[in-house]
C-alpha cells in the first residue's frame, strides 16, 4: 500500500515491517533482562531498560494505529512504574 503525501510516496507495508522488527528487538531485550534476573529482583537499570522497551513499543503502536498493542503496553508501563516506585 502506498500513500501519497506532498508528492512523495510512503510504503506503509514497509514501515509496518520495520515497526514489527523493532518490536521484536525490544521484546528480545526485555526477555534477555527478565531471564537474567537474580533472585532478589531487577535493579533500577534493568527496570528502566524494560520500561523504555515497553514505552518504545507503545509509541510505535500508537503511531501505526495498533490500539490493542497500545493498551497492553500502557498497562505494562503502569505495572513497571509501580515496581520502579516499589509500590
Amino acid at each position: 500500500m502506498h500513500t501519497e503525501t506532498s508528492g512523495s510516496s510512503i510504503d506503509i507495508t514497509h514501515l509496518n515491517q520495520l515497526f514489527f522488527e523493532e518490536c521484536a528487538e525490544h521484546l528480545a531485550e526485555m526477555e534477555r533482562i527478565l531471564v537474567s534476573l537474580a533472585d532478589e529482583g531487577p535493579d533500577e537499570e534493568q527496570l528502566n531498560a524494560i520500561f523504555r522497551a515497553a514505552h518504545s513499543i507503545k509509541g510505535g503502536a500508537g503511531i501505526f494505529g495498533f490500539q490493542d498493542m497500545t493498551v497492553v503496553t500502557h498497562v505494562l508501563e503502569s505495572l513497571l512504574d509501580c515496581i520502579r516506585k516499589r509500590e
